[in-house]
């Protein structure tokens, strides 16, 4: 079974996951309704202990393959980084490996994935919070990032210093419709310079702020 679930999981389950992610991008830039958010508390609340097991172990290397290629085109040299949409913490402490001695910050919606993280790396602030509405003042950031999670692309880019970058990173995002990539990567570029690469099926956005 574990082959079956884990070409499910590849195939079909991440592609679809990042096309939501990028649609609730375009369709929701002033934030989600509560509806959402509260659905969206409630489904990682029952899936926090077992995330990283069903979702990040079962796509294998694939999970950050985008992800790596983008930490590698960066060319900040961030003293103060926010990983945002943090889930169990995978990002921030991959970040934490890269940058050791910059501050970071990360936050997530669901109070149960930000558990799983603060066990997983304990250096790290873990605060929740909503990336639509994110509880730092203007320019408070070298370098935001992102991985598998919607983009709130004008809060992240408040919270980022003009010359800053913000990372965006799918695991199966070379897979989105073009048409859909396309209109997604306009609205991208309002807030700076794009450069972009994909990994296999990942995609991978750097944004460097105007």
């Amino acid at each position: 079974m574990y082959p079956v679930s884990r070409w499910l999981q590849q195939r079909l389950c991440s592609p679809l996951v990042d096309l939501s992610y990028v649609l609730m991008s375009l369709l929701c830039a002033r934030g989600f309704p509560r509806w959402y958010e509260r659905l969206t508390a409630w489904h990682y609340r029952r899936r926090a202990p077992w995330y990283d097991r069903s979702v990040i172990e079962l796509e294998g290397a694939r999970y950050a393959q985008a992800l790596e290629a983008g930490l590698k085109a960066l060319s900040v040299q961030p003293k103060r980084i926010l990983d945002v949409n943090t889930g169990t913490g995978f990002v921030a402490q991959r970040v934490h490996e890269l940058f050791p001695d910059a501050q970071i910050v990360a936050t997530d919606l669901s109070e149960a994935m930000l558990a799983q993280a603060r066990a997983r790396c304990p250096q790290i602030e873990f605060l929740q919070a909503d990336t639509a509405r994110l509880p730092f003042a203007d320019g408070s950031f070298d370098l935001v990032t992102l991985h598998n999670g919607p983009p709130h692309l004008g809060e992240m880019a408040r919270v980022l210093r003009p010359g800053g970058q913000m990372l965006i990173a799918f695991t199966s995002g070379a897979r989105l419709p073009r048409v859909l990539l396309r209109r997604w990567l306009t609205r991208v570029q309002r807030f700076g310079r794009v450069e972009r690469g994909r990994a296999g099926d990942g995609l991978w956005v750097i944004v460097t702020k105007f």
